[in-house]
């Protein structure tokens, strides 16, 4: 309970994992949303239907792309947050805040991105993006044939088309920058810093069976589950074999 106290916005199944990952407690969803639901402690956020199909999901990261641009209001004015999120692992492969919306600023966040990669396959990553005025100029389509990459436009006035991402924003605005010190853009620039760190390699992530980003990114999402699987059974043991102990311990009483 103290654990969904400090993540009020969590949700039981991303508390689960994430307590079993971090030894807070060896417990299952299930469980979990038992003891929060006595403690009327389950949060609760609105759903939003989508009806509209997605692109084919990437099976291997680094295989897509997914870019798209965020306002972000940092004291006295607004700023643009570009964002580049992997299709497959749903890691944040890296992010500007801009003072200016051109399209320089979102062909230098991906040739940052590129040139952090340590190897490209041919035609890779393919680049999906709305149909913003940046990815319309002719910088963006020099940028894209010198690059030697593939950009996908998704369908006008249909922002789902790019789920992903606006799902990364929204989870920006609920729990990244929400209640941070933004007074300034050095100040706004740490708060992503420390906010992005955290959701790449410690936030647990539904997408990916509660998992953080960086375990399908570059990490082995299998031996993740194997050691959370052990973890769970050495606790079902270790629960029963105390209950057994009360249990018998009880009975000693009676009898005396």
């Amino acid at each position: 309970c103290a654990f969904a106290l400090r993540h009020p916005t969590m949700g039981y199944k991303r508390l689960a994992w994430l307590m079993l990952d971090d030894e807070v407690a060896c417990l299952r969803p299930s469980q979990v949303y038992r003891v929060l639901l006595d403690a009327d402690l389950l949060a609760r956020r609105p759903r939003v239907a989508e009806v509209l199909t997605r692109p084919e999901a990437p099976t291997q990261p680094d295989q897509v792309w997914h870019i798209d641009l965020m306002y972000l209001y940092v004291r006295p004015r607004w700023y643009y947050l570009v964002d580049i999120l992997d299709g497959y692992g749903r890691f944040l492969v890296h992010w500007s805040l801009n003072r200016t919306l051109g399209a320089e600023a979102v062909t230098l966040t991906i040739q940052q991105a590129l040139e952090a990669l340590d190897a490209r396959r041919p035609g890779c990553p393919l680049l999906i993006h709305d149909h913003g005025p940046q990815f319309l100029s002719a910088e963006w389509r020099r940028f894209v044939i010198g690059a030697g990459l593939v950009d996908v436009k998704t369908r006008v006035a249909h922002p789902e088309s790019n789920g992903r991402l606006e799902r990364l924003h929204r989870t920006h605005r609920e729990e990244g920058v929400n209640g941070q010190d933004l007074s300034d853009y050095y100040r706004a620039v740490d708060a992503l810093a420390r906010w992005s760190h955290y959701y790449n390699y410690r936030r647990p992530h539904s997408a990916l069976d509660y998992m953080p980003p960086i375990e399908y990114y570059r990490g082995d999402p299998e031996a993740r589950w194997d050691a959370r699987r052990r973890k769970l059974a050495y606790a079902a043991q270790a629960r029963a074999a105390y209950w057994k102990t009360v249990g018998q311990g009880r009975l000693d009483l009676s009898q005396n």
